[in-house]
């Protein structure tokens, strides 16, 4: 199933029963990151009743997802803005849903609606991109590391997308983001130095 992602942040209002509800989405690629962009937005609404939120983000190849619904009534707001990220397939992304209270209580089948239709109105707003969790690398070394590098390879899953080898190893495989230094490590452990790992696409770039 394919994943999505922002191009760039957004924002959308909604009001039901005199009760605002402000909505951000945003580009969030680390927990630290979007905890900074949580802080700000609780500044500046400072006089507002609640800040709500959900994100999905990868790290270290896990999907981490949590969410709060800041005072509201347990699972109104921030299980409605999750569903909604998941509904979408949206990860590296958070969403924050500002409440301010307009007098009239919703009810608890009111409040997931409300928080629920925030969140969707903002991810309507937004122009979403497919997002890939994995990168193409060359790896090249003297062929006379092929067997122990196959080895390896073969004991990791990596998967081989094209195997040009002759008188130099040379094959593009296809990596996990964030793995690249592990690898690099590894090849550089097994040919003795000798061995490289470039990203697909960026010239001459070393990890």
């Amino acid at each position: 199933m394919s994943s999505w992602t922002l191009t760039k942040a957004q924002q959308s209002s909604y009001k039901v029963k005199q009760s605002d509800f402000i909505s951000y989405i945003r580009k969030s690629e680390s927990i630290p990151e979007f905890k900074s962009w949580l802080s700000q937005v609780k500044k500046d609404h400072y006089d507002s009743n609640h800040v709500c939120w959900g994100y999905r983000i990868y790290e270290d190849s896990q999907l981490n997802t949590h969410s709060s619904d800041a005072g509201e009534p347990h699972g109104t707001a921030g299980l409605s803005i999750m569903r909604v990220l998941r509904q979408f397939e949206i990860v590296q992304s958070s969403i924050v849903v500002v409440r301010y209270f307009g007098g009239i209580k919703l009810g608890r089948r009111g409040l997931i609606n409300a928080y629920h239709e925030s969140a969707k109105n903002v991810v309507t707003k937004s122009k979403l991109v497919r997002w890939e969790n994995f990168n193409q690398y060359e790896i090249q070394c003297p062929i006379k590391y092929f067997g122990v590098l196959s080895k390896y390879v073969s004991k990791k899953k990596y998967k081989i997308l094209q195997d040009t080898s002759k008188e130099k190893l040379k094959w593009i495989i296809q990596l996990e983001k964030n793995k690249e230094g592990e690898l690099l490590k590894i090849i550089r452990l097994l040919t003795l130095g000798e061995g490289k790992l470039k990203k697909i696409n960026e010239k001459d770039e070393k990890l």
